[in-house]
């Protein structure tokens, strides 16, 4: 891989993703200020923020949510300065995106060696639609990006004889454990690097400090709060369909790989149909990076997915869609090296190519941004408002079951104020028809 010449290359190639990556934050900041209407996840575990104390958050959470003790400590802390509100709830998600873009540059450069390669994964990084959609709900993904990048940062830019930096590194590595569900994914790879490279081959026994803290704080947390966890059984169902099958000779093991390949590419990145473009791009950069024997950079970009993937045949974490999140950089610097590689190819054949045309790939995503940016599940808030000002004492209200979390939480911090008879309806997922006749039994 050609290193970037720097000067007024570098800069050249600065000023045209820099824009780019510049203006991803900004919609983040603009999808916060939309404060949009909660919704049905992010209800469920809103209710359990603002309905509980700290004891009562490090217990089982209700509604079935499963957050780090870490986050929902951090969210409640918010809620107690700000207010009971949307914005409040969705201020440490979005820090923590903003936070992920620049860690995420300086971790991609460091990790490929090439300031082109570096931006152009960080201007994707920083529109990629499903990482701006989580970077304002009241959910834990977005600070699971942000830790899976931050923990391989700090480890390759770990100085292995200095005792400060080894503390600092074993420190974060251990209160990871207590903000991000796949932190441990991530310090689980990246103590098979210590090993490696430090321990057996230069007999540095210090790491071994750093991996028994990791193994002490995540031996509390798993024992505290997740053995024997309530909601396993319920998850466990739940996510029934996202789980790799054991038995690598039947054709179900090849249908739930192809399927998950296709959901990062054509759902998490926003391509659609067109997914198998990106994801034979990226199947080339793989091929490339083992031509050139870049083996650390395969094993940083590929080894989260694998070990998700092994998790997953267990029935220890579903590989799904949201839950995802985290490996999106990863999957995104393998994009952004077939990409690189892919025009440096072309332009071998085609010397006056202009350099230019590296960003048309980056502008590409502003396409799925555009179908799916901003989204909106249930705008719960416009009914109420319809309702307060439209609705009859004699009258009652049916919610629907995806908004009852909602209701209920509008009406709990006070933002809707009505009496009037409620009828909770029922969950009838891919049944629609069974809505209908729950609604033509509704009497008065």
């Amino acid at each position: 891989m050609q290193k970037c010449v720097r000067g007024n290359a570098s800069f050249e190639f600065q000023a045209m993703f820099f824009p780019i990556i510049v203006g991803g934050a900004i919609l983040a900041v603009y999808q916060f200020f939309l404060n949009r209407s909660l919704w049905l996840d992010e209800a469920s575990l809103a209710l359990n923020i603002i309905n509980r104390d700290f004891a009562g958050l490090a217990r089982a959470l209700d509604y079935n949510q499963v957050a780090p003790i870490g986050f929902l400590f951090v969210e409640k802390l918010l809620v107690m300065a700000f207010g009971e509100n949307e914005l409040a709830l969705r201020l440490f998600p979005l820090v923590c995106f903003l936070a992920s873009i620049p860690f995420f540059y300086l971790f991609s450069e460091k990790l490929v060696e090439n300031h082109v390669i570096a931006l152009m994964a960080t201007a994707i990084f920083s529109i990629a639609w499903s990482i701006l959609r989580y970077s304002s709900e009241v959910k834990q993904y977005s600070t699971d990006v942000l830790f899976a990048i931050v923990i391989v940062y700090y480890l390759l830019h770990l100085k292995v004889l200095n005792n400060r930096s080894l503390v600092i590194f074993a420190v974060f590595g251990g209160i990871a454990l207590w903000f991000s569900n796949t932190a441990i994914i991530m310090l689980f790879i990246s103590g098979v690097y210590l090993m490696y490279f430090e321990l057996l081959r230069k007999k540095s026994f210090k790491i071994l400090s750093i991996l028994m803290l990791w193994a002490a704080s995540f031996s509390i947390y798993y024992f505290f709060f997740i053995h024997n966890h309530p909601t396993r059984a319920f998850m466990a169902t739940y996510w029934g369909n996202s789980f790799l099958p054991l038995n690598p000779f039947a054709t179900k093991f090849y249908i739930f790989l192809f399927s998950s390949t296709k959901d990062i590419y054509a759902y998490l990145l926003g391509f659609g149909p067109f997914w198998f473009i990106p994801a034979t791009i990226s199947l080339s950069a793989i091929g490339f990076l083992l031509y050139q024997k870049k083996y650390i950079v395969i094993y940083f970009c590929l080894a989260p997915m694998f070990i998700t993937l092994f998790l997953s045949a267990f029935h220890l974490y579903p590989f799904s869609r949201r839950l995802l999140l985290f490996i999106l950089p990863q999957i995104i610097i393998i994009y952004s090296i077939g990409l690189y590689n892919l025009f440096q190819l072309i332009k071998s054949k085609l010397p006056i190519l202009p350099v230019v045309l590296l960003i048309l790939p980056v502008i590409i995503m502003f396409y799925p941004l555009y179908l799916q940016f901003t989204r909106d599940f249930d705008e719960v808030k416009d009914s109420l408002e319809y309702m307060e000002k439209n609705i009859q004492k004699d009258e009652s209200i049916y919610i629907y079951y995806g908004s009852n979390r909602a209701f209920e939480f509008y009406e709990k911090t006070g933002a809707v104020k009505i009496l009037n008879p409620i009828v909770e309806g029922s969950c009838h997922r891919d049944e629609n028809f069974k809505y209908d006749q729950e609604l033509l039994n509704l009497k008065g």
